[in-house]
């Protein structure tokens, strides 16, 4: 709102210093009373700066208004009132203008310029009614002379309303004539005609008496004349011009308006001044709005052509007393007439084929006789010989005698109308007697649902007329039980423009039902309009019977029966199905597959059904059968209770044979220590021992212990599943602690124990206790697979190298039977066991421990005998670069 006011402001100023300026120019002029003078241009100005800027720009008014009057007469309360009365009027003269007149376009139509007077000679009462009252009153204007000087303000006002508001409001309106240079030596000549003439009326050039003879209205000619010749602005610029030579010379004491007083003179002046305004700006507004319709009435005529002859018409007006025929050009081309062959009716006859000749005389008589419009087509033979169909539409309009006066109408060529008709019905025929020769039953609709063509099979099965089936008449063969699902398919893939297929009855011609299966397609034409349906029926009788048997020895099945079509759409479920899934057989058939599948499986199967679909398979159906397996996973999942049962009851054997084992090699610390520990006290008791042999002692009792714990702390680890710390670990100090832990069980078992330990075995980055968790149960699984052999051939391998990528290889070889062939992935598999007794989680949870350090673990048969088990990790650098 601010940025706007701003933006007004220098608008408003340069408007109340414009104001100001005019008002001292119109009281130079006042003879009669200082505020009153006879020409008032500021009254206008007003006008159209509140009809050109809006209402917002009274202040300027008031302003300049009051300005003018503060500084020539009265006191400050009568410029007030003075200016209250100025701003009022050219309001009120803008609302009666915008109101009645039209706004600024009050000029473009003559009826607009004498509302235009009117407004500016009503609202014009109001300021000389503020202004010389308020003087009287103040004493600054004599009451004897109020009338003469109300006289002299209101007409100085009203004409400046006449002449210099249009004069404005016209040149600030952009013109869109452009004059060409004739156009433009010709306004010149008028100016200079005008000026010539008015000097000589106004300027005291003629030596006759302007008084005895009307030589003013010689000046009205030249003003006319613009008026007729050019636009508004022009006319107003004219009686501008003309009304400033006029005062300028009155006031001169020339031309036939100078009067015994000035006053007197302009008084005169100005009534001539505002009925040439009037007349003037009247006549131009009555040329302009000629001009506009005639160039309407030109476009008319254009695009009344323009379409016509795009739409291949041609147009004709017949008077008919006079036997004259006008035609347009696009009609002469329609019937081979020359340009300039005169074109009667018998003239028009010859044109008219033989074959269509004498009924075009009847028409023609019989509107003659009755008038009315008409249509009709007829052939014409043109000059070339050709044959062309003509579309012809008119009326004939009687006289007041009721005899026919005159007849206009349009002719159009339809000859590919007709050709394109007549091979339509030569397709049609052809249709017909394809459709009525085809093994199946055939049927059409329209765009509206209704049925417009059966086949001969239709009819012959049916044993109806087409009559009778067309429209909605073939519901009625339909059986009773299936009418209403027939006829929502069929509406429902109407409104959706989609093919359909539906099974029904329908009561063959010897009364029996026979099941068809309906197969309906969209019809669209060249330009994708909606034309209808065409449908075909077969009979399938014979396999819903066989269907029938089908569901018969389905619902005797033990199992869930499920028949799903390849929209995924449950067609048929048998007893054991609603039983399975909860459902009741009406609940279940129509429903979607997808519902019956978990949750978590929903979203998936969608796809898996699809690409089912996509193989290269025969049929439409998919048959399901499923089985209730609760009671059997119930007893799995008590089985597995069990079986965990019994491994948490091994896992403690297993704890105390381990224990068993390693008793020896935690007893080798043990007594180390106690052996240690004797020496020292009879050293002591004998006194025999230093500092640095007691040291010694110490330091040896101390890393037998330590060796203790860490036996020890590795067994915890391995039970209670710790934490598990990576670190360096050197592959060849992991096989010498596996060494030390089984030669107790290898001793038990008289199995001989081999190392193959390369010295570049390299080294690993990982947790010790897993990967010797790994290796010992790797050689107790080889010991138990050792069990059956004789003592002389039981054998252990433990080889340690490196391969040509320098990962690191442990392979634990036993000389037993071996593995079952084809298991060899299997046996990694968790609870996969065998062994009888085994739990099936050792080499599983070795896989994961292996598999966590970045490695992986095989297995294999040799032909020799044995397995062998293969640990692969990779190498470890110093910088620790292979850290989980």
């Amino acid at each position: 709102m601010q940025s706007r006011a701003f933006s007004g402001l220098p608008i408003i100023g340069l408007l109340t210093l414009v104001y100001f300026i005019a008002g001292k120019f119109g009281l130079m002029l006042a003879s009669l009373h200082a505020s009153a003078s006879p020409v008032w241009p500021p009254t206008g100005i007003a006008l159209a700066a509140l009809l050109v800027l809006g209402y917002r720009a009274w202040p300027a008014i008031f302003v300049g208004a009051f300005l003018v009057n503060a500084s020539t007469a009265g006191n400050v309360a009568t410029s007030l009132a003075v200016a209250s009365g100025n701003t009022l009027e050219a309001m009120c003269g803008a609302w009666l203008v915008n109101r009645f007149a039209g706004g600024t376009t009050a000029f473009g139509r003559p009826q607009g310029v004498f509302k235009f007077a009117l407004a500016a000679v009503v609202s014009t009462i109001i300021s000389p009614a503020f202004g010389v009252t308020s003087l009287a009153l103040a004493g600054f204007a004599d009451w004897a002379n109020y009338g003469a000087i109300w006289l002299t303000w209101w007409l100085g006002d009203a004409t400046s309303d006449l002449l210099i508001a249009p004069l404005i409001i016209l040149w600030s309106i952009a013109s869109k004539r452009r004059w060409n240079r004739r156009e433009a030596v010709e306004v010149g000549i008028l100016l200079l005609l005008l000026f010539v003439l008015s000097e000589a009326v106004f300027g005291g050039w003629l030596t006759i008496s302007a008084k005895n003879y009307p030589i003013a209205f010689s000046c009205g000619a030249i003003v006319i004349w613009t008026a007729f010749r050019f636009t508004q602005r022009e006319t107003a610029t004219g009686i501008f011009i003309l009304s400033a030579i006029a005062i300028w010379g009155t006031l001169h004491g020339f031309g036939p308006f100078a009067e015994k007083t000035e006053n007197q003179s302009l008084l005169a002046l100005q009534y001539w001044t505002a009925v040439v305004t009037i007349t003037a700006m009247a006549l131009s507004a009555g040329m302009a709005e000629r001009g506009r319709a005639e160039e309407a009435l030109r476009e008319s005529e254009a695009r009344t052509n323009l379409a016509a002859n795009a739409a291949n018409l041609g147009l004709w007006l017949w008077n008919i007393p006079g036997d004259e025929l006008w035609v347009t050009e696009k009609w002469r081309k329609l019937f081979g007439f020359a340009d300039s062959e005169p074109v009667k009716f018998d003239r028009l006859l010859q044109v008219v084929h033989p074959g269509d000749r004498e009924r075009m005389k009847q028409l023609v008589q019989h509107m003659f006789e009755h008038g009315g419009e008409y249509e009709s087509e007829y052939r014409i033979t043109r000059p070339d010989g050709s044959t062309r169909w003509i579309l012809g539409h008119g009326s004939v309009e009687l006289d007041e005698r009721g005899k026919p006066a005159f007849a206009r109408g349009v002719s159009r060529d339809i000859t590919k109308r007709k050709i394109a008709e007549e091979e339509l019905r030569e397709s049609e025929a052809r249709f017909r007697t394809v459709a009525d020769s085809a093994p199946v039953l055939i049927w059409m609709s329209g765009p509206d649902k209704l049925c417009t063509f059966f086949n001969k099979g239709w009819l012959d099965f049916t044993g109806r007329t087409m009559e009778q089936e067309l429209g909605k008449g073939w519901t009625e063969g339909v059986h009773a039980d299936d009418l209403d699902h027939c006829l929502e398919v069929y509406g429902n893939s109407f409104n959706a423009r989609q093919p359909f297929t539906m099974e029904y009855r329908l009561r063959r011609n010897d009364g029996e039902y026979r099941w068809l299966l309906d197969n309906g397609t969209p019809r669209f034409a060249s330009d994708g309009a909606f034309l209808g349906y065409i449908g075909s029926c077969i009979g399938i009788t014979e396999r819903k019977l066989a269907e029938e048997k089908f569901r018969l020895v389905i619902d005797a099945a033990p199992n869930a029966m499920i028949m799903v079509d390849s929209a995924g759409v449950i067609s048929f479920a048998n007893a054991p199905a609603a039983t399975v899934f909860g459902y009741s057989l009406s609940e279940l058939i129509g429903r979607h597959i997808e519902t019956l599948i978990p949750e978590r499986f929903r979203d998936r199967h969608a796809g898996y059904r699809k690409g089912f679909l996509s193989q290269p398979t025969e049929g439409l159906f998919v048959l399901a059968s499923v089985i209730d397996i609760t009671a059997r996973k119930q007893a799995e999942l008590e089985h597995e209770r069990q079986n965990i049962e019994l491994v948490r009851v091994g896992r403690v054997a297993v704890m105390g044979e381990l224990a068993a084992s390693l008793a020896h090699e935690v007893n080798n610390p043990i007594g180390a220590i106690v052996a240690n520990a004797s020496a020292g006290e009879r050293l002591l008791a004998a006194g025999k021992i230093g500092t640095e042999e007691m040291a010694e002692l110490l330091a040896d009792i101390v890393a037998d212990g330590r060796r203790a714990g860490e036996i020890v702390q590795g067994i915890r680890t391995m039970v209670r599943k710790g934490k598990a710390r990576r670190s360096l670990v050197q592959i060849n100090d992991t096989i010498d602690s596996l060494l030390r832990i089984v030669r107790a069980e290898a001793l038990g078992r008289n199995v001989t124990v081999t190392t193959e330990v390369d010295s570049d075995a390299g080294q690993v980055w990982g947790d010790p206790v897993q990967l010797l968790q790994v290796f010992l149960n790797l050689a107790m699984n080889a010991f138990e697979a050792m069990t059956a052999l004789p003592s002389n051939a039981l054998c252990l391998v433990i080889r340690a190298d490196r391969n040509e990528n320098g990962d690191v290889l442990v392979r634990v070889r036993d000389s037993g039977n071996g593995f079952p062939s084809g298991l060899a992935e299997q046996l990694f598999e968790p609870f996969f066991s065998t062994k009888a007794e085994g739990t099936g989680m050792g080499l599983a949870i070795a896989r994961g421990i292996i598999e966590a350090h970045g490695g992986t673990i095989s297995a294999e048969n040799f032909d020799g005998g044995g397995a062998c088990f293969t640990v692969r990790l990779p190498q470890a650098k110093e910088d620790n670069s292979q850290a989980a």
